[in-house]
């Protein structure tokens, strides 16, 4: 149980955290909560009555995260598509897109963060305030997990062309690498497999970034033989969109030849891994207990291969498990020397600490590197050479001709892109002549295995790309003689067949260029990433040009960014679309608008498309070319002899403190110079001791009512009270600035400046009286919501209320003098003077809460026409699917009587019904629940096509069979607490049937 702090944090973020909590103890039932991965319920709709917002982001990332079995890779899809609707649905303001990235990430970092109480509970706060925080809380955020601001566009070129997932060499499915690549903005990625890929991962790939909207490859990186080792190769294959596409390209006989070639590599590799790990139980774990003083079990092999479930073994997998088994041991280790430590003596104490720096510098990849790479094994055959026997199997011993031969026969599209690891440009240059233009990319850049010093080593093959892409002869002539004059030079005796070679492509230079003649070596630039390395940089990469300039900014100014001497040559793609249903203008007008610039820009939807022509490498300098990712700060196994304090919230951390506190102190900060302020100048007691109040008042009962004239004035629904509508933090942020206001409208405008220096007053000139203090009003309020980052549309929208405000003021002053002219009042003109500045605020929030409640409406009913287009689509979509299903069937009139459709279903066997009820629910809670969810209806249907609308009204029909629909709610569609939807379900779905009806008839006639 948490302990409770009243001073930090709001009771939401305990709550929040003891629902992570026991998401991750498994307390929660689990079944009741899967049910709401369905992609058939959406954010906004019926599941809202199951469980909050947070616990269902919990669910979702705790699948992804937690889950690498075969069968379950539905449930990843399932939680990452509910994943991905749930933060867009929260994310409802500024900064959309880039808001959703963090609450993903803030998310994974609860899940992560243990028992940590404090450490939970301030994530659960920041989690909380990202959902309706400003853009500059949104950009610490950001900046706070090294991650950098994306166009809300979301279209900057972002790319990874070689990562790995848990099926090659590293530790996520594939549901979670996309899901960590939508995170840092990635839009498109190549995962790279190792000689074997199986359908199922490339489906889960491939359904994965299709919810993300990522464009992902998978390549498959083979070996072919050169003079006794291994060049290696990635074949990519092209036109694969779907799962349909997936499907064929497997059941390929050739590809099947290739798979199975790659099935034969990964059991000698597998074979090698076993020895590899003989060999550490023999020698190496002696090795480590003599060096840092820990005992560590022996490697049982096949618990290491269950453990992997189907994965094929790599060295980088037995490296993490070692660790994972060694890593218990090295802390009972640390802990005891901890004890001797406190009483050792200094030289002891030195001993000990360096035995611990030893411990702690033990982390996989060391492991790998230091005990189970080819080079710390040098008597077992080296995997990373071709074995020296003629009977070696066919795959270790193919030619690059050979081989590439075979992938391009497999798949006539395909992309071969050859790895410059370790290679030279002759090497480069021979295998390209040799593949006959079936080569299509260089691997320029694999960050996994370059460093700085050898950027400069990759100029020549850049060099190459051009000679070849531009068809130029003489550049080709020069490379080739500097690679013969080279060879020359060497006195290797293996360098003779290749100087060989190298001379007869001097002299077949026209064959060279003419195999690149229709076709161009392209660039492929790949972070290597894994997921678990903790000395290499993370995945992606960004052309800075692409970016906003706050990210371009962070970028030239954080030293942690690695500079990549790489540019891409960048063009820019603008697209004009015409807009459909402007009110009040033709479509004749419309297509004439293409010839007007200006008309243009304002009449038709701009997009931006950034193009790359081609890449190259920057001598000495930085390129536009940045990684996404950077170093880990925290390497090795972070154990220490002095035992950490437990984390307690820092008094100066005034963001996590609680949020009603904080809006009671912001409301009485604001408070104060509003009531001195007429305490000390009034003379009448009412203004003097209640002028304050009335102030705050007005303000505060201007907000309710702009609030709830923004969700939906006084025909909202039922379901929703008054109070369903306040941001509360938003009304102590206006109370706060609503109290500087009044000394410098009542006292510093109205009385210092117009009456005692230019004496203007309700007496003299009051047309010029209001007008200036609304003026004066305006660019106040236009500065403060500027400050307090609110859009600012909203802010100059402000400033405009303020001169509307003027008439409203002057009418105000006249009735109010008239009145008080008729009640016998004396001295009316002294007596309105003094509350002027209360009338002006009167007149200001009485045009505000009218304009801004509009503008609070125009919101709701954007954010619902986003519920309602996503909703709508996949209703659409369903019933073709269902047409596909029942191909002899009127479907229409079948769902007019949703009992024999109900019956048909289940004679069948499957599920229709179910998901058609789980969709009419959703609209059904939509329409009750969300403010001006009727407006957004009513325009959704409006656009719709006559069958649209007869398809959209048919599939609703299904609420009117009580006791079907009853049962499924009861089962658990939504939870076991079932009573509450129940309910509402029973008592609401006639009127929403009618009401469809009513709205459905005229936009049919029409």
């Amino acid at each position: 149980m948490l302990s409770y702090n009243f001073i930090y944090f709001d009771h939401n973020d305990y709550l929040l955290v003891e629902l992570f909590n026991s998401i991750l103890s498994r307390k929660k039932d689990q079944a009741r909560i899967r049910s709401l991965l369905s992609p058939y319920l959406k954010p906004h709709g019926i599941k809202e009555l199951a469980a909050p917002y947070g616990i269902r982001i919990a669910y979702a990332v705790f699948n992804l995260l937690g889950s690498l079995e075969s069968d379950e890779v539905n449930e990843r899809l399932h939680a990452l598509s509910a994943l991905k609707n749930e933060v867009m649905a929260t994310s409802k303001t500024t900064l959309r897109n880039n808001r959703a990235r963090v609450l993903i990430q803030i998310a994974k970092e609860i899940i992560r963060s243990g028992n940590d109480e404090q450490k939970q509970l301030r994530l659960a706060h920041d989690f909380r305030s990202v959902s309706f925080g400003k853009s500059s809380f949104i950009r610490e955020q950001l900046k706070k997990y090294h991650l950098l601001e994306m166009p809300e566009e979301w279209n900057q070129l972002t790319f990874d062309d070689r990562v790995h997932d848990a099926n090659s060499k590293g530790r996520k499915s594939a549901s979670h690498l996309v899901m960590d690549a939508w995170i840092k903005g990635i839009r498109r990625l190549r995962v790279v497999y190792y000689d074997f890929l199986s359908p199922e991962v490339a489906i889960e790939l491939y359904s994965a970034a299709q919810i993300l909207d990522i464009k992902v490859e998978f390549g498959i990186e083979l070996r072919a033989v050169v003079r006794n080792r291994y060049v290696k190769f990635v074949w990519t294959p092209k036109n694969i969109i779907d799962q349909k596409d997936i499907a064929e390209f497997f059941e390929n006989a050739k590809v099947q030849e290739i798979m199975q070639f790659g099935k034969t590599s990964q059991k000698i590799h597998a074979e090698y891994i076993r020895r590899v790990t003989a060999k550490f139980n023999s020698v190496h774990r002696q090795s480590i207990e003599r060096e840092v003083g820990v005992k560590i079990p022996e490697i049982d092999y096949t618990e290491f291969q269950n453990s992997l479930k189907s994965i094929a073994p790599t060295l980088t997998h037995l490296g993490k498990y070692v660790h994972e088994i060694s890593l218990p041991h090295f802390k009972q280790r640390v802990k005891e020397l901890a004890a001797v430590y406190l009483v050792a003596s200094v030289e002891e104490k030195s001993r000990i600490d360096k035995q611990v720096d030893s411990i702690n510098l033990l982390d996989p990849d060391t492991i790998t590197v230091r005990y189970l790479s080819p080079q710390a094994n040098s008597e077992l055959p080296n995997p990373n050479r071709p074995p020296a026997s003629k009977e070696a199997p066919a795959p270790l011993v193919f030619s690059p001709s050979r081989l590439t031969g075979k992938l391009l026969s497999a798949s006539p599209s395909s992309r071969i892109t050859l790895i410059l690891e370790n290679m030279e440009l002759e090497d480069a240059l021979e295998l390209v002549y040799e593949c006959k233009g079936r080569i299509t990319h260089f691997e320029l850049i694999n960050l996994k295995n370059i460093t700085e010093e050898h950027f400069p080593n990759r100029v020549p093959f850049n060099r190459l790309q051009q000679a070849l892409n531009t068809g130029n002869s003489i550049g080709l002539k020069k490379i080739v003689r500097s690679c013969v004059d080279k060879l020359k030079r060497g006195k290797e005796p293996e360098q003779n067949e290749q100087l060989a070679k190298l001379i007869h492509i001097q002299q077949h230079i026209e064959e060279l260029k003419n195999s690149y003649k229709h076709r161009k070596i392209r660039t492929r630039i790949g972070s290597g990433s894994t997921g678990g390395s903790l000395r290499a940089i993370g995945m992606g990469f960004a052309v800075a040009d692409t970016l906003p300039p706050r990210a371009r900014k962070e970028i030239k100014e954080n030293p942690d960014r690695k500079c990549l001497p790489v540019s891409a040559n960048l063009s820019l793609v603008i697209k004009y679309m015409s807009q459909r249903n402007i009110p009040l203008i033709s479509s004749n007008f419309l297509s004439h608008v293409k010839d007007a610039f200006l008309l243009r820009e304002i009449l038709q939807r701009k997009e931006k498309k950034w193009e790359i022509s081609n890449y190259q490498i920057e001598h000495g300098q930085c390129g536009n070319i940045s990684p996404l990712g950077g170093l880990s700060q925290n390497t090795g196994n972070g154990l220490s002899l002095i035992r950490q304090k437990p984390d307690t919230v820092n008094k100066t951390e005034p963001q996590y403190i609680n949020s009603t506190l904080k809006n009671l102190f912001k409301i009485i900060i604001g408070f104060i110079p509003a009531f001195l302020t007429f305490y000390l100048t009034k003379d009448w007691w009412v203004l003097a001791w209640l002028g304050g109040l009335i102030w705050f008042s007005i303000t505060g009962f201007r907000n309710i009512i702009q609030s709830i004239l923004g969700g939906g004035g006084l025909k909202r629904s039922p379901y929703l009270v008054w109070s369903d509508f306040i941001n509360w933090n938003r009304i102590a942020d206006s109370l706060l600035f609503t109290g500087f206001s009044v000394p410098l409208l009542d006292w510093l405008c109205k009385s210092v400046v117009l009456d005692r220096m230019f004496d203007i007053n309700v007496t003299t000139d009051p047309t010029m009286l209001y007008t200036i203090m609304a003026i004066t009003n305006g660019i106040y309020i236009t500065g403060h919501n500027i400050m307090r980052e609110l859009p600012k549309e909203a802010a100059f929208g402000n400033f405009f209320r303020s001169i509307i405000s003027i008439p409203i003021a002057i009418v105000f002053s006249y009735t109010i003098s008239a009145i008080l002219y008729i009640c016998g009042v004396p001295e009316i003109d002294m007596l309105i003077q003094q509350w002027a500045a209360v009338i002006s605020k009167l007149a200001s929030d009485f045009a505000a809460g009218f304009l801004e409640g509009m503008a609070d409406r125009k919101e709701n009913i954007i954010a619902r026409s986003w519920d309602y287009e996503e909703k709508i689509r996949q209703v659409l979509n369903f019933f073709s699917e269902m047409e596909v299903r029942f191909p002899n069937k009127d479907l229409l009139s079948l769902l007019e009587s949703p009992a024999e459709f109900i019956k048909l279903c289940r004679s069948r066997g499957i599920n229709d019904d179910s998901i058609l009820m789980a969709n009419a629910l959703d609209l059904l809670y939509l329409r009750m629940y969300q403010p001006r969810a009727k407006e957004a209806l009513q325009q959704a249907i409006r656009g719709m096509s006559k069958d649209e609308k007869e398809i959209f009204r048919s599939s609703q029909q299904i609420l009117n069979e009580k006791k079907s629909v009853s049962h499924i709610i009861v089962d658990g569609l939504i939870g076991n607490n079932f009573s509450k939807p129940l309910s509402f379900y029973l008592r609401r779905h006639e009127g929403y049937l009618l009401e469809l009806d009513r709205i459905i008839a005229p936009a049919k006639a029409s």
